[in-house]
């Protein structure tokens, strides 16, 4: 019994051996594929490589990765960003939308198909996507920042104050949110308040020109010329080009 269990199974190694053959031929290619779509990825992830290069890459990373939604995902994120670095935002918002088609618990990918939307001026698509995000992920203070800058966009100054409030909650460090929320309290008629976040953008991120011509701008509203014109020679001191700290200063010496 025992021989003759030896001699099938000798017989069948010998017909399986085409088959085997053609396994590791198979398991062979698989893996020179696996390469080449990983070397593609690096490619596609090359920070500093020419970005039409870089574009290419996640492109054939797209192409050979069909059966892996995962990498499809990542590569379309890539290129996503590289072709909004190109300034082809539709295109940026084409892989955006696929990336949510392969996963729609994405937020990153609706955080930044609503930056997109927004660059486009289409604000309302913007904060559609941002609140999305931050349904999928509430810890996000960009995602508030910039829904707060689209509500800004349209002129919904309460609601942006509403969510810069809630980016600040969430990233005490964060100048932008700081910065942003001074603009909206000055378009409100609220100079004092917006003194206030300017010069805690200004304390976070002490090289901002920008802070400065806005906080100056708010002094001026509060009668305050000495703390203007001192906010607008340091944002001349930073930005020595900058046309409106001169057009500031001017206004001020010719009173």
């Amino acid at each position: 019994m025992g021989a003759r269990t030896g001699a099938r199974h000798g017989w069948q190694a010998w017909a399986r051996a085409p088959l085997a053959l053609a396994a590791w031929a198979l398991l062979s290619a698989t893996a020179g594929q696996a390469q080449a779509i990983a070397d593609q990825l690096a490619a596609c992830k090359a920070e500093g490589a020419v970005v039409e290069a870089r574009i290419s890459a996640c492109s054939k990373v797209i192409e050979g990765a069909k059966d892996d939604e995962e990498i499809r995902a990542e590569a379309h994120l890539q290129r996503g960003v590289l072709h909004e670095l190109a300034g082809n935002r539709e295109a940026a918002i084409s892989d955006y939308s696929e990336i949510i088609k392969l996963d729609p618990a994405n937020a990153v990918a609706y955080f930044n198909r609503g930056n997109a939307y927004d660059q486009l001026g289409e604000h309302d698509l913007a904060i559609a996507d941002y609140t999305e995000a931050i349904k999928l992920d509430p810890t996000d203070p960009d995602a508030f920042n910039n829904r707060g800058q689209a509500y800004d966009n349209k002129g919904e100054y309460d609601l942006a104050i509403a969510d810069y409030t809630e980016s600040i909650r969430l990233a005490k460090d964060n100048p932008r949110a700081f910065f942003n929320r001074g603009l909206a309290l000055a378009i409100q008629g609220e100079p004092e308040r917006a003194v206030a976040d300017f010069s805690q953008a200004i304390k976070l991120e002490p090289g901002d020109a920008e802070a400065y011509v806005n906080r100056g701008a708010a002094y001026e509203e509060l009668g305050n010329e000495a703390a203007a014109r001192a906010d607008y020679r340091k944002a001349l001191e930073i930005a020595p080009d900058h046309e409106e700290a001169k057009e500031a200063l001017a206004r001020l010496s010719a009173n």
